[in-house]
């Protein structure tokens, strides 16, 4: 039942034969991974009355999106530390673990999400042995991108004044420690502040008009 219900969710708020794809995908994608994260969430209960406008309405990344930005991933990026903004319950960890990633976090501000992700990090690891992996449960604008991470994850995660304080940390990270860094941005609402910033977009797709994506590369 939960998919029919996502499926209605989608049809209702965009269109059914984008629901349709979308579930089609869910299915598989869960089945590949091995996990349960579909549906959605209203963040409300996770935010102060101030925070909440800068919050979007938690939905996992579509898979169909997810493939295709993990697609444009280079050997030597699996090297790096992933971060997923917005983590939800897990599902882009999940998918990084399975891409071969070794060191991966995940933040969110959401306790009840956070929990759902630390339970799917224990399975993980249990699965993937070398595997480092460990859920954040905090306000984004508190939190300090490591100088190590080499990967970042964005599923729209907020709107553009938080995204530009995101922006700003990246940015105070990559001043700490020159590098290269790749940005995965599904659904990219606030994309051109991370252009403005100094990134360029090297991909780019856009599949049934509402599923779009972006990579986004800086070059020290």
């Amino acid at each position: 039942m939960l998919y029919f219900y996502y499926f209605l969710y989608i049809g209702w708020h965009w269109n059914f034969n984008l629901a349709w794809f979308v579930i089609r995908h869910e299915m598989a994608g869960e089945r590949q991974y091995g996990i349960h994260t579909t549906g959605t969430y209203n963040l409300k209960d996770a935010l102060s009355k101030d925070d909440r406008r800068h919050a979007t309405w938690y939905e996992p990344v579509n898979y169909y999106s997810a493939g295709w930005l993990f697609g444009q991933l280079q050997p030597a990026d699996i090297s790096v530390h992933f971060l997923d903004v917005g983590c939800g319950k897990g599902r882009v960890l999940a998918i990084a673990a399975a891409h071969g990633f070794t060191k991966i976090t995940g933040i969110d501000f959401s306790p009840r999400l956070c929990a759902a992700a630390m339970r799917l990090v224990d399975e993980l690891q249990a699965r993937h042995p070398a595997l480092s992996a460990e859920v954040i449960c905090m306000n984004v604008r508190d939190y300090a991108v490591p100088d190590t991470v080499g990967v970042i994850f964005l599923f729209n995660p907020f709107t553009d004044d938080m995204m530009a304080i995101f922006i700003a940390q990246v940015m105070a990270s990559l001043h700490r420690r020159p590098r290269r860094l790749k940005v995965l941005y599904a659904n990219p609402q606030c994309k051109e502040p991370w252009l403005d910033a100094g990134f360029t977009e090297t991909a780019a797709f856009t599949k049934l008009e509402h599923l779009k994506g972006s990579v986004l590369v800086f070059e020290p």
